[in-house]
């Protein structure tokens, strides 16, 4: 399933450190809390939620087309299930 972790008083978790480790998660970072479908959902530092549209307008004059922004995310997708797996 996942780590079980406790909360400790003031809401306070520990993120164990093999978690911290295979996410460059280090002292000091700020993490983006999230609450989705009833449950929480912790983003690393550098978490890009939606990387097409920080693409769009880059260029003068270039917008991304439907099948390109399909096309970037299944990239990225793959390239995030190819990682993940490696750690």
């Amino acid at each position: 399933m996942g780590t079980q972790v406790r909360v400790l008083q003031k809401g306070k978790i520990t993120i164990p450190a093999e978690i911290r480790e295979r996410l460059g998660i280090k002292e000091g970072d700020i993490l983006t809390l999230e609450v989705l479908g009833g449950r929480i959902v912790l983003l690393p530092p550098r978490t890009v939620l939606n990387p097409t549209r920080m693409l769009n307008g880059l260029a003068e004059g270039i917008s991304l087309e439907k099948p390109l922004e399909e096309e970037l995310k299944r990239a990225t997708a793959l390239r995030i299930e190819k990682k993940s797996s490696r750690s």
